[in-house]
């Protein structure tokens, strides 16, 4: 008797409390429970960063292992014979994969069962399959969950498939669809057996749950349940039960895949079967109903028994209500578990780097709130491939090291090494470190002038001067190793980095030409308005300078060097697409003719050893750079379609001894190299119209004559060739009196 004494006195309480608490939710609660809704108050999405899709076309020259890779980062189970979505099969050379396909906003590609040979010239498409080429979809590769390290996947009320429903109700609310938020008769019962200590608290209904799980902490006491109460009768007033169920579904905890927790049922169905809400079995939808009461003991990859003993009561429970029929319970019952692959969880690894960055950039973009709770999917310019080849070649350096990789044609950053280790340091020396180039500053002050008229072919001053420095003490730059040449050409000049020759030009040229070279071509930071800028005396970041190369490679555009392709919120709604402007900013002539001349550095100057000691084939261009003391190390160069650029040295700035050749340069042979793995020797395209190719004498700078020991064909922009003929070694008596006399 004293027990239900106290029964009938908690009910009492409980029903004065909720009319009461009506009253006091209108008052004091709407405003903050107004803005329930996805990403307000309480709840919160992951944000996910993607790659970009991996195109496979006619002649792609990927390798098998590489390919093999990326599916199997992507989950795709091997077969026999692919017959779904997700799987696939190697024989080589024939590779066939039924894809699961995909959608962004950038990229499309629709489900669809495909046939590749890999064959001499490349990969082939079959033609009976989908087009001349196919798309792998992004791979996850970072997930934004929080402080709470949940991953959150949306599901609206109209998503929501019937059998999830009533099996979730089955199982953990049967009045779910009667009752206003509290279920008396189960509070009852759940009272008595905690007066009769045969339980504890319990009966709570779903809206319960929910608001528990949104606004209160789990500790169980009578002032938290009469809380709970409260939010659940408002929440019943203010939203339809569809709207609770989509609430409550997308709040309540799964499990854990390493790290993270999984939360929602469209993570979960993700997570545990590889699909979308829509397409699971009945089975599937009993199971992901029953973990939600323990979800550690009836993980079904943890506990598979245990697992399919609580389907089997959830499917019992929807049977006794109604909603299956005995011939449904007996096939879900036999349904084995058909659980997905687990993926590679998102760590710190070779792209971490890369997100961080992108991670900077959404937050200024939008809010740091906005990026860890509102559920965006991030799509970006990633190749994961070569982001593990750029993160194994910084990795093996002698000192700190970065390196940032770029497509030329649209400035997309493919990889980006923003040090050796990213567990040590998260500081991205790529984007966030401002150093001097040294000399490879250099091709903005040739590039400015080819612009004014000089050629390959202009012979400069390379002899050791000093310069008045006015407030100062006077200025005496050296060249590399204090080796003079008295005169060179423009294109030794480059090529071997002759510090004194490169100082007569920037004279004759002047630095407002060179500066406003280098800012058209998309050189940002501050730049020394004097002389000195000549020798990369000017800070600049890693990407930027490397950027700025593209110019050089893809005919003459400017292109501003981008990791995020497109931005869409938790619904789907786009909020930002990139659009891949290209600028004009100097002829197509010109830019060929810079690639001529960064490509004898590869060949004769101070990057010679790319081709003699790193094993490089194929066509080449790029400059080195290093700064007195060796504290910093560059070499910013590129190959058809593709511009990478690297530093190397210390990040207290100490003189480290540190060279292009011997640093930088190795870095970017070992990430080239990895990146065309598999590829034939490529090579620049041919001299476009406008130039004009003369055989010149390279001492003189003036057109070969028949004695000339030396001669090498240059080009000219249409115009600047030279005229004269080399007075040098002319042939005969007459030139052998000019040879002597000096004579021109």
């Amino acid at each position: 008797m004293k027990g239900r004494g106290l029964l009938v006195r908690g009910l009492l309480a409980l029903g004065a409390a909720a009319a009461l608490g009506a009253a006091w939710l209108t008052l004091a609660a709407e405003y903050k429970l107004a803005r329930l809704a996805p990403g307000g108050l309480g709840e919160s999405f992951s944000t996910r960063i993607y790659s970009a899709p991996f195109v496979l076309e006619n002649g792609s020259r990927a390798l098998p292992e590489s390919v093999l890779r990326r599916l199997g980062r992507l989950g795709y189970r091997a077969v026999p014979e692919p017959s779904a979505p997700g799987e696939y099969s190697w024989e080589p050379p024939v590779l066939k994969v039924y894809l699961r396909g995909f959608s962004s906003p950038a990229a499309r590609q629709e489900p669809a069962a495909v046939s590749l040979e890999r064959g001499r010239e490349g990969w082939e498409i079959s033609p009976s399959s989908s087009g001349p080429r196919v798309l792998l979809e992004p791979e996850l590769a970072a997930e934004l969950s929080g402080p709470s390290g949940l991953r959150r996947e949306r599901l609206t009320p109209e998503e929501i498939p019937e059998r999830l429903s009533q099996a979730v109700i089955a199982a953990e609310d049967k009045r779910f669809l009667s009752h206003h938020g509290v279920d008396f008769r189960a509070v009852a019962g759940a009272l008595w057996r905690d007066l009769t200590r045969r339980g504890l608290w319990g009966g709570s209904t779903i809206t319960q749950q929910l608001a528990k799980n949104l606004f209160l902490t789990p500790r169980r006491t009578l002032r938290r349940k009469l809380a709970e109460a409260f939010l659940a009768f408002y929440l019943e007033r203010r939203y339809s039960k569809r709207e609770i169920l989509a609430l409550y579904l997308n709040q309540i905890y799964f499990g854990q895949d390493g790290p993270v927790g999984v939360a929602g049922a469209r993570a979960a169905a993700k997570f545990y079967f590889g699909k979308e809400p829509a397409d699971l079995s009945l089975a599937e939808c009993a199971l992901l109903a029953g973990m939600i009461r323990s979800p550690y003991r009836y993980d079904p990859r943890r506990d598979p028994r245990a697992a399919l003993e609580r389907r089997g009561y959830v499917l019992r429970r929807m049977l006794a209500e109604g909603d299956i029929s005995p011939a449904e319970l007996a096939a879900a019952q036999a349904e084995p578990l058909r659980l997905a692959p687990p993926r590679p969880r998102p760590r710190p690894g070779p792209d971490s780097y890369f997100t961080e960055e992108v991670v900077r950039r959404l937050a200024r973009r939008f809010g740091e709130d906005e990026v860890f709770r509102y559920g965006l999917s991030v799509y970006t310019t990633l190749d994961t491939e070569l982001q593990a080849a750029a993160a194994a070649a910084v990795a093996s350096a002698r000192h700190e090291a970065a390196l940032a990789a770029l497509d030329p044609e649209d400035g997309s950053v493919l990889a980006l090494a923003g040090g050796t280790d990213y567990l040590e340091s998260q500081f991205n020396r790529a984007t966030q470190a401002r150093r001097q180039p040294g000399s490879a500053f250099k091709p903005f002050v040739y590039g400015a002038a080819l612009e004014e008229g000089f050629t390959p072919a202009t012979l400069l001053d390379d002899s050791a001067r000093t310069y008045a420095n006015p407030g100062g003490r006077p200025w005496s730059p050296r060249n590399y190793g204090g080796v003079y040449h008295g005169t060179a050409t423009l294109r030794t000049a480059l090529a071997l980095s002759l510090n004194s020759a490169t100082l007569d030009l920037a004279g004759r040229v002047g630095p407002a030409k060179i500066t406003a070279f280098a800012r058209r071509l998309g050189i940002a930071s501050p730049l020394e308005p004097s002389l000195a800028v000549a020798l990369g005396a000017s800070e600049t970041g890693l990407l930027e300078l490397t950027a700025a190369y593209a110019p050089f490679d893809n005919g003459g555009f400017r292109v501003e060097p981008e990791l995020i392709d497109a931005v869409t919120d938790v619904s789907g709604a786009v909020l930002e697409l990139r659009a891949r402007a290209r600028v004009p900013v100097i002829t197509p002539q010109l830019a060929w003719l810079m690639t001529s001349l960064l490509e004898s550095v590869v060949k004769e100057g101070t990057a010679a050893a790319l081709l003699k000691a790193y094993g490089w084939t194929g066509d080449a261009a790029g400059k080195t750079g290093t700064t007195t003391g060796g504290r910093d190390a560059w070499f910013i160069g590129y190959v058809p379609g593709l511009a990478a650029g690297v530093w190397a040295g210390d990040d207290s700035n100490r003189a480290v001894g540190a060279v292009g050749a011997g640093d930088a340069l190795p870095i970017w042979a070992a990430f080239m190299k990895a990146a065309r793995a598999g590829e034939p020797p490529a090579a620049f395209p041919p001299a476009p119209l406008g130039l004009k190719a003369e055989v010149i004498d390279p001492v003189s700078g003036l057109l070969a004559v028949a004695g000339c020991p030396e001669r090498r064909k240059e080009f000219f922009l249409a115009g600047t060739e030279p005229a004269e003929k080399c007075p040098l070694h002319a042939r005969g008596l007459k030139g052998w009196f000019k040879r002597l006399f000096g004579l021109k």
